[in-house]
């Protein structure tokens, strides 16, 4: 509950003077004059009451959200480009090479029995 000031609306205060005139008129002219005499006329006061008024109010509630955001990565942009490599490849050279081998002969053996 929330008080709220409300301004007052305030009006200049009327006030009335009497104000007593005193016209001097001269009895041995024969002239006439008119003058005019202010009238005062009776007015209502004006009373002025404050007034309390209780307004309620309504604030907006803040109400908090996690929110998942996306992340952006910028990575570099990898391009494939056919590139034509001549590469010399040294090709095996054939030799021929002479290996002596041992050359198994075979024998008789003869074997004499004594009797």
């Amino acid at each position: 509950e929330q008080i709220v000031h409300v301004p007052m609306i305030m009006q200049p205060r009327h006030r009335h003077i009497e104000v007593l005139m005193i016209v001097d008129v001269h009895v041995p002219h024969t002239r006439e004059e008119i003058v005019h005499v202010p009238k005062i006329t009776q007015q209502e006061r004006i009373h002025q009451q404050e007034v309390e008024m209780v307004v309620e109010v309504l604030v907006p509630m803040i109400q908090e959200e996690i929110v998942h955001v996306a992340k952006i990565l910028i990575q570099k942009r990898q391009q494939q480009r056919p590139v034509e490599i001549m590469v010399e490849v040294p090709v095996p050279m054939v030799q021929e090479e002479i290996e002596h081998m041992p050359k198994i002969i075979t024998q008789e053996k003869v074997v004499q029995q004594m009797v």
